[in-house]
This record gives C-alpha cells, structure tokens and sequence, in this order.
C-alpha cells in the first residue's frame, strides 16, 4: 500500500483518482489548493504525489520547486495532471522534476493509473 498525495482542485477529478486509487488498496490523502498541499507534504511526505499546475492560493510550479528545496521532499515522485498543453510548461515540470506530464485531456483514467503505478512502491 502506498501513501498518495492527490493535489486536484476539481471535486468531479478528486472524487474519481481517491476512489480508483482507494479500490487499490492506497492510502489517498488530498489537497485542493496549493498552500495545504504543501502543509500535508511537510508534515506527511507521501509515496507519491499527483499534481495539477493550476491550483488556488499557490500554484503547481511553487509547489515543485519548494519540493526541490526541501530535502526529504525533493526525491518523492510527481506525475502531473493536467489541462496545460504548452511545451515550456511541460519543460519547466521536468526541470523541476516532475516523472511525467500528462495532459487531462488526452489521457483517460485508465492511463493515468497505469503511468502513476510505474512510480508506486512494490508491495
């Protein structure tokens, strides 16, 4: 079982990712704008977190980069979700490294199950 940090501000998207991920025997926790879900990761760094850029009070790329700064945060995987499509965007995610970007669009939930379980731990 792995602790997932879902940081989505849509309540349709949350309520969708925590149930499919629940129904895998992960433990979800989640944050709906950016200043609690950099509260929850310092105080519960979690297996693996699942970001959306565009989030209230402090946005997706400050997230990452406080992540960065911040030693037991800086190696926690991070795969992106969400509706930017521009390349600096996805080139800044990696930069600040993010594992992969995927766009809501493009993807469904079964593909992005499958590209989080890659960064899961093996139980």
């Amino acid at each position: 079982m792995a602790k997932i940090l879902l940081i989505e501000d849509d309540p349709f998207l949350t309520k969708m990712y925590k149930t499919r991920l629940e129904g895998e025997k992960h433990e979800v926790s989640v944050a709906s704008d950016g200043e609690s879900a950099l509260a929850f990761l310092k105080e519960s760094p979690p297996h693996l977190v699942i970001l959306d850029v565009m989030l209230p009070k402090l946005g997706g790329f400050s997230i990452l980069e406080e992540m960065q700064k911040t030693a037991k945060l800086k190696d926690i995987p991070v795969v992106v979700l969400s509706n930017l499509t521009d390349k600096e965007s996805m080139d800044k995610a990696k930069t600040l490294g993010v594992k992969e970007f995927l766009v809501k669009a493009e993807h469904t939930p079964t593909q992005v199950f499958e590209a989080v379980k890659k960064y899961l731990p093996v139980s």
